[in-house]
């Protein structure tokens, strides 16, 4: 089954996005705006990939700490997920001397995500 489900990932990611690198946030807007099917695959393979690494967490370790703890009821969409990316991106120009243009998009949405749903 896990062998299934990284070929899946693989192939998601594979489209026109380099799959054995992530995107910086300003190739992820680029692509927004040339290509945006190909950016939802993007998204698909984040959310898919971070949904694994929660799931493989809690059967390895179930007292591992989470990343973020969004409420059980949230559906984690697309457009959701863009959102928390663009809105740290955003957080970060105001409250960072950092080119955010070269920040990392898988690491923009786990922060965003950290900054929406904190664990307790």
């Amino acid at each position: 089954m896990k062998f299934i489900y990284i070929l899946f990932l693989s192939l998601i990611l594979n489209f026109n996005v380099k799959a054995d690198s992530f995107l910086k946030y300003s190739e992820f807007k680029e692509l927004m705006q040339s290509d945006y099917n190909t950016a939802k695959w993007y998204i698909r393979g984040l959310l898919a990939g971070n949904n694994s690494h929660s799931i493989y967490g809690k059967i390895t370790n179930p007292n591992n700490q989470k990343l973020y703890c969004p409420p059980k009821d949230l559906k984690l969409t697309i457009k959701l997920s863009i959102d928390i990316i663009n809105e740290e991106a955003e957080r970060l120009k105001k409250n960072s001397s950092e080119n955010v243009e070269e920040s990392y998009v898988p690491l923009l949405y786990i922060w965003g995500m950290q900054n929406n749903f904190p664990c307790k």
